[in-house]
């Protein structure tokens, strides 16, 4: 188990200290859904990056994502750069969310997947690369909906993980973030996919199980660091019809009562991961995230992409970043030295297994 150690440098010296004594910690880093909001998600993780000097991945010993924070979680556990991440969102977010005609959404999704797709197969970015290339470990959950059930793409972290470090980045990455209504469901390996946040769209439950069952971690040892993406809460509205049908639900347009029960469901589920993680936890768990005021609320949502939505969620999340990197909770999560990553398969696995 790696040390987190420090020396007994004080933290207002203007450098970050050097390590000396030793405490067992295994660090989680979740990273939640929520689609051109995980903007704000990418700004905090470039902050931090420019502050340790370093790959954010390069302090953790676990990463975790779902949707857009699935994508992200992609991009950390392969040492990209996050800024490169915030500016692929401010230069292409409206490219991402171009809507195209679906006749209210009875014929096909709002959205092609194609613009995330290209930008995704970028060289500079996943292009043609596996998910075993991936240099730390990392899981990333969606929906088999060819199967009805949940799945997890998982780097070879353990023997048993053996299939996942086949398949391309790019497909894990749209398989995740497939949001129904928003995008078409993504097929690949002859199963269709469905967003994971539908189940986990704040996925450190399943990334504390991940520890404890397959890499052998203590619950007492685990710290979990989730970052949000300007949490939305979807409530009634006393005044709006309450007959249950779909004017209630989506008003005059059909389309939109799908929509709004996803945003229900992940606005809920996230919520209630919070909370157990914060009871489970105790005092090992931090959670980085702002809550929509009514003003923002409205230049900010899942698809908007325009330079209100980039404003605010940058600028909040530039916010939000100084005050973690000046909290006192901050120091054990960016000094702590994980052991090297150990991949059982693939081009990374353990030469002692090859």
């Amino acid at each position: 188990m790696p040390p987190y150690i420090q020396d007994n440098k004080a933290w207002g010296s203007g450098q970050w200290p050097v390590a000396s004594t030793e405490q067992q910690r295994f660090q989680i880093l979740a990273l939640s859904g929520g689609g051109f909001r995980g903007l704000y998600t990418a700004k905090i993780l470039a902050d931090i990056e420019d502050q340790i000097g370093a790959p954010i991945a390069s302090r953790f010993d676990l990463i975790a994502g779902t949707s857009i924070g699935g994508i992200l979680a992609l991009a950390v556990a392969l040492e990209i750069p996050a800024q490169k991440m915030v500016d692929l969102f401010e230069k292409h977010g409206e490219e991402i969310f171009k809507p195209r005609f679906n006749l209210f959404g009875t014929l096909r999704s709002a959205y092609s997947p194609e613009p995330l797709k290209r930008l995704l197969q970028d060289e500079s970015l996943f292009g043609h690369q596996l998910l075993g290339k991936c240099k730390h470990p990392v899981i990333v959950p969606a929906i088999n909906y060819s199967r009805g059930e949940p799945q997890l793409f998982k780097t070879p972290h353990h023997p048993d993980f053996i299939r996942d470090h086949k398949f391309a980045l790019v497909d894990v990455a749209l398989a995740t973030s497939a949001a129904p209504m928003y995008f078409p469901r993504h097929t690949f390996n002859n199963n269709q996919y469905v967003d994971g946040g539908l189940y986990a769209n704040a996925p450190g439950q399943l990334a504390i199980h991940e520890a404890q069952q397959f890499m052998g971690q203590p619950i007492e040892s685990i710290y979990v660091l989730a970052i949000g993406t300007m949490s939305s809460k979807f409530t009634a509205n006393p005044g709006r019809n309450r007959a249950g049908g779909t004017f209630d639900w989506g008003g005059l347009h059909p389309a939109k009562t799908p929509e709004r029960l996803f945003g229900v469901s992940i606005s809920v589920l996230e919520t209630l991961t919070h909370k157990v993680l914060g009871h489970q936890l105790a005092g090992r768990y931090t959670h980085i995230d702002d809550a929509l005021t009514d003003e923002v609320s409205k230049a900010v949502a899942l698809d908007k992409a325009d330079v209100s939505a980039r404003e605010a969620l940058l600028g909040a999340g530039s916010e939000r970043s100084k005050a973690f990197l000046g909290s006192a909770e901050s120091k054990p999560f960016l000094l702590h030295q994980p052991n090297p990553p150990f991949f059982y398969h693939g081009p990374n696995a353990a030469k002692e297994n090859m």
